[in-house]
């Protein structure tokens, strides 16, 4: 297995509010997981930047994992943990108020790959020149495409399509999607200043071009930053 990984701040954002891992633990097991803070001047960095630390100390110190429930166990109360981490910090510092991150990850162990998402960064699988989206973005936009209230076209565009229906450290309780998922030529896992920008067919093409996965990776970025690079960006690109 090969990955690469890279964070920007972007052209407009004063503060790059994404955080990243990826991390093996002592059983060869592999977790990349994105967090995109929110909060605007609520320390939307100091929220993502807490939850990877917390998933950090966490995954160095799980496994092994022996079925699949084992996994999800695990990645549930990751969340769980994550999210009362945030939660109390939130609420114990007056400028920490309010503030939240979104996160997206995969988990790649013995007993297969495993996503975990709350908010709208993204997992990605790619695999006979085809892309798919693994993950679902709970945002307003997508549940008002989901009932039929607006097309996709309206989607791309709409004036409340970052609008989040879940995050984490927002609020006491909190549930995420953990699913398990097929094998794949490629995972990405990427926050929405890369998906928001770069539309899927793009990715597709540079993902599957002829290129190292840090030429693919660089390709990625700079195709975020061409298209205006309003938000911060990040994207870790795992080749199985």
């Amino acid at each position: 297995m090969d990955f690469f990984s890279l964070t920007d701040i972007g052209l407009v954002r004063e503060k790059n509010q994404d955080s990243y891992m990826t991390v093996y633990n002592d059983y060869n097991d592999f977790f990349a997981l994105v967090c995109d803070g929110i909060g605007g001047n609520k320390a939307g960095e100091v929220a993502s930047g807490e939850a990877i630390k917390y998933a950090l100390e966490s995954f160095n110190n799980s496994g092994p994992f022996t079925d699949d429930e084992s996994v999800k166990k695990y990645l549930r109360n990751l969340l769980k943990g994550i999210n009362e981490h945030i939660y109390k910090l939130s609420n114990s510092y007056y400028q920490y108020r309010g503030m939240g991150t979104t996160a997206t990850g995969l988990l790649i162990s013995s007993q297969g790959s495993y996503c975990i998402n709350i908010g709208d960064s993204r997992v990605y699988g790619f695999k006979n020149h085809k892309i798919f989206r693994l993950t679902e973005d709970h945002t307003l936009v997508n549940e008002l495409l989901k009932n039929g209230e607006i097309s996709y076209e309206e989607s791309l565009n709409h004036p409340k399509r970052h609008y989040l229906m879940k995050a984490v450290g927002i609020w006491e309780e909190v549930s995420g999607d953990i699913f398990k998922v097929p094998p794949m030529d490629y995972y990405l896992v990427c926050s929405d200043g890369l998906h928001g920008y770069v539309s899927e067919e793009d990715i597709l093409k540079i993902v599957i071009d002829d290129l190292n996965i840090l030429q693919k990776c660089k390709e990625l970025m700079q195709k975020a930053l061409m298209n205006g690079g309003y938000d911060n960006i990040t994207l870790v690109l795992v080749k199985r």
